[in-house]
């Protein structure tokens, strides 16, 4: 039997907002490039928006986990 691959570390919120802000950083930094060009500058925003969307999914999962309640231990009685 084949064993059920492992999940992978779950990043950080910190190190996901970085990330996340770097790359909007750069999308932002082509889009100044291209301006007013009919074809790239709707295609940049397309991805911009995409990533805002996919991002925040993840972050928002992100930060559910780090903000739940862990759960308690029962203990028997005493």
């Amino acid at each position: 039997m084949q064993k059920p691959p492992r999940p992978t570390p779950r990043e950080s919120t910190e190190t996901m907002v970085r990330n996340i802000s770097r790359e909007l950083a750069e999308i932002e930094q082509a889009m100044d490039r291209f301006r007013g060009d009919r074809v790239a500058e709707p295609q940049l925003t397309g991805t911009w928006m995409a990533h805002l969307l996919i991002s925040s999914k993840k972050l928002l999962h992100n930060l559910l986990i780090d903000t739940a309640r862990r759960p308690r231990q029962i203990t028997g009685p005493g």
